[in-house]
């Protein structure tokens, strides 16, 4: 009975070894891959940071305005008091007659005891300042919270040059899928018919020729299968990089790239002058830098004019000659308020020309506009000309494949019937493995237009 418990707890120790041992994998659309790097991937993750350093430097600004406040606390012990500096007429109304010798010239400068200012002093006091007005404030709030929006607009265009090579890299893996499930397919006949063909020429049916002709076929196809492979690895771990995900942990894709073609009879094409460039994120990141630019110029213009702030102080004082009495002595309150208004009143030719190159970043930024403009149009009409043209290849490629893989079964049956020859039936499988490639290099091409195209009119990734 004991044995039997303890081989019970054997297996069940196993089972568990065995399933943490294992490495979990996941699954993910496009959309969850999307997603996913959206939380996980370091770009992303210091722009949203940049963000949050955006959203307290309003805080900052907006904390000059208010009121000031700070404390102050002084102790002093003076070694030696400096002396009283005065000349032998002013010191004749301190000092007892007859101290200053009547021969002495009035004007000469004695040094006397300081008689107003005892050795010991501690001194306690609150501070406070007020901003009441300061046009540089006001346009400092103004600009504090375009930045904010400028460092959101930056998160959603990091987010969007996410997505697009997450995109790529995901249909790529997808292709290199399918491309490999061809293959073993491919691969798999071929493996079949020099089977069989060896065992023809071993009855003396066929020749040695014609069994080296498809399996220098078979280990062609066997070559590009390991290529394929690795090229796999590298786009995976592409993929996972790109998405911010761990690259020791198996990911599983379950897109369909059979699907891809009716995607692209979806389509809708921008007509020439109709496209809002507001939906591309540089655009708006140009117009927000438009506002900032303005608002420096404004604040260039703020720094003529004036600028006024209150202050107090309350404090509490005591003196003595015996430093350590301080702490006993009874303290005397004092306190002022007041104002300062500043004034600027020249400055030579600083304002002004601080004034005019801010209107001149200005009309670079407008420049930069009309640019942007002209390159958004171009790149339009680039990738929406490059993606017809691949969409159609794609048709075209398709049609070889199928006709190809159409050869492949009538050259074999045809051999097989003793009617054609060996050679048809490797210039056949040649024929379909390279309109295998040449499809899938189109797909791969157009999926890439494809991309290119959404990212051109800003439909790729919207917030």
């Amino acid at each position: 009975m004991r044995t039997t418990k303890w081989s019970i707890l054997v297996l069940l120790l196993v089972h568990v070894t065995t399933l943490f041992g294992q490495s979990v994998s996941e699954s993910f659309t496009l959309d969850q891959c999307i997603q996913y790097a959206f939380s996980n991937q370091t770009e992303i993750k210091n722009a949203e940071l940049n963000q949050q350093i955006a959203a307290l430097k309003v805080k900052e600004v907006f904390g000059i305005g208010l009121p000031q406040i700070s404390g102050e606390a002084t102790t002093m012990y003076n070694v030696q008091l400096k002396p009283l500096f005065l000349t032998n007429e002013q010191a004749s109304g301190f000092l007892p007659p007859g101290s200053i010798p009547a021969t002495a010239n009035p004007k000469d400068v004695v040094a006397l005891p300081n008689l107003f200012q005892l050795k010991s002093m501690n001194d306690v006091s609150l501070n406070a300042t007020q901003l009441l007005f300061s046009g540089s404030y006001l346009i400092g709030l103004q600009a504090s919270k375009v930045y904010t929006e400028l460092s959101s607009k930056a998160t959603t265009q990091t987010k969007i040059q996410t997505a697009e090579k997450i995109t790529k890299a995901y249909y790529l893996e997808l292709i290199n899928e399918y491309r490999l499930e061809l293959l073993n397919s491919n691969i798999n006949r071929l493996d079949t018919m020099l089977f069989h063909m060896k065992e023809m020429n071993k009855a003396g049916f066929v020749e040695a020729i014609d069994v080296s002709r498809i399996e220098v076929a078979y280990n062609n196809l066997v070559t590009e299968r390991g290529n394929v492979k690795n090229i796999m690895t590298v786009s995976n771990l592409l993929l996972k990089y790109q998405m911010g995900y761990p690259m020791e942990k198996e990911i599983i894709l379950t897109g369909d790239i059979k699907d891809l073609e009716s995607r692209f009879q979806s389509i809708q094409f921008v007509g020439a002058g109709a496209y809002d460039y507001n939906k591309r994120i540089e655009y708006s990141l140009l117009q927000t830098q438009q506002r900032l630019q303005t608002l420096n110029f404004n604040n260039a213009k703020a720094a003529s004019y004036p600028t006024l702030v209150a202050f107090g102080t309350a404090g509490m004082v005591t003196s003595t000659n015996d430093y350590w009495k301080l702490y006993s002595s009874k303290y005397y309150g004092y306190g002022f308020i007041g104002a300062k208004l500043s004034v600027p009143i020249f400055s030579g030719l600083t304002r002004y020309a601080q004034q005019q190159q801010a209107k001149l970043e200005i009309l670079k930024v407008d420049n930069q506009v009309i640019q942007l403009q002209q390159v958004i149009d171009l790149q339009i009409q680039q990738t929406q000309a490059i993606l017809k043209n691949n969409v159609e290849s794609i048709r075209s490629q398709r049609t070889n494949m199928d006709l190809a893989q159409e050869v492949v079964k009538v050259s074999r049956a045809k051999y097989e019937a003793g009617v054609g020859s060996n050679l048809e039936v490797v210039d056949a499988e040649n024929s379909y493995k390279e309109a295998q490639t040449n499809y899938f290099n189109k797909v791969y091409d157009a999926l890439v237009a494809l991309i290119d195209y959404q990212v051109a009119t800003g439909t790729l990734y919207t917030e």
